[in-house]
């Protein structure tokens, strides 16, 4: 533990650089679009609304910088709910990943995700919840009886509103869902096809279970880890060569992207990395359930703070996990996923 937090700690200084703070305050209230004033207003004021500085003095520190710049610096970053180092970063690194650090406020105002809206739709009608699961066994049983294929176009909205005997409303409301859910396409003026996916077919009871079931994020992560603990140690037993080359292909990726200091694309990474992890197990049915579960993680959970520590901290443990597989040392690397998924949990609350 000491020496990962000598790591950490030499990476941290490596990365951060205090004569920055100006330069990056100015960025992020341009960002923001605000005012010098309303900028104050917002993220420089006390509980009881009295300005902390005055206009001149923020365009002074925005300017030259000076003494007081870390003080207000970690102000606005609590106010913001960011790690306040990231105003130490590089200019050009804090202007890649503004939109990562800041991405809560800039969505404030946004409506949560499809497929959250349409399961708090459906919990709230429950003839089109049961409609859900009759059309998805219906479209399963119509595949393994060969009555339909991938890529079938299904019978328009009236004749299902007939064959299932409901309006056609809640068969426009059901289709919705199972095109969320990845079983069904609907193109515009052409119709509703069956998902040329079978995969789809294989995950979407889990998906809608986790959507409308109580302390669903628990349970998803609950699920996941079983997957990552079991792919971790299939991968370092079963990787081929070919699977070892693409998995070196994202690994170095991220590794590019974390060097280039482009955070928000170093995450973007990390289910390809355990992905890619999860092909190397050669069993495609943990695949496709931990690509379901790490789906629905991201539209249900809210990440928690991104630091500059826990970036550094994701590197190193991708790094060991990597090494570990490529070495086909399955002992390891089933160690060192499970405290990198107990990690992950403490960094995004989950």
């Amino acid at each position: 533990m000491e020496k990962m937090t000598e790591y950490q700690n030499a990476a941290t200084e490596n990365i951060l650089d205090p004569s920055c703070i100006h330069e990056n305050l100015l960025l992020l209230r341009r960002r923001l679009m605000l005012s010098q004033g309303e900028f104050i207003a917002k993220y420089l004021s006390s509980e009881s609304g009295k300005p902390l500085l005055s206009i001149s003095k923020l365009s002074n520190i925005e300017t030259k910088g000076g003494k007081d710049a870390l003080q207000y610096s970690r102000i606005i970053a609590d106010k913001l709910s960011v790690d306040a180092n990231i105003f130490q970063l590089s200019p050009d690194a804090f202007a890649k990943n503004i939109e990562l650090f800041i991405e809560t406020q800039l969505n404030s105002g946004n409506s949560s995700t499809n497929i959250t809206d349409l399961a708090h739709m459906v919990q709230k009608t429950s003839y089109v919840e049961t409609l859900v699961h009759v059309m998805c066994d219906y479209l399963t049983d119509s595949l393994i009886a060969g009555n339909l294929k991938p890529g079938d176009k299904l019978p328009s909205d009236r004749n299902l509103a007939v064959m299932f005997g409901v309006g056609r409303t809640a068969i426009r409301e059901a289709l919705k869902v199972l095109s969320v859910l990845g079983l069904v396409r609907i193109l515009p003026g052409q119709g509703t096809f069956v998902s040329s996916s079978s995969s789809s077919f294989l995950t979407a009871p889990l998906s809608w279970t986790f959507l409308l079931g109580e302390h669903n994020l628990e349970h998803i992560l609950t699920v996941r880890e079983m997957l990552e603990d079991a792919s971790s140690r299939l991968a370092a037993t079963y990787a081929t060569e070919a699977d070892i080359e693409n998995l070196t292909k994202i690994f170095n990726a991220a590794k590019d992207a974390f060097s280039a200091s482009n955070f928000q694309q170093f995450l973007e990474y990390d289910i390809d990395f355990h992905l890619a992890i999860a092909k190397c197990s050669h069993n495609p049915i943990i695949y496709n359930l931990l690509l379901t579960s790490r789906k629905l993680i991201t539209h249900i959970s809210k990440s928690g703070m991104v630091t500059i520590e826990d970036l550094i901290a994701i590197d190193r443990e991708h790094t060991a996990i990597y090494e570990s597989i490529v070495a086909h040392d399955s002992v390891n690397s089933n160690a060192i996923m499970r405290r990198h998924l107990e990690s992950s949990a403490r960094r995004y609350h989950l």
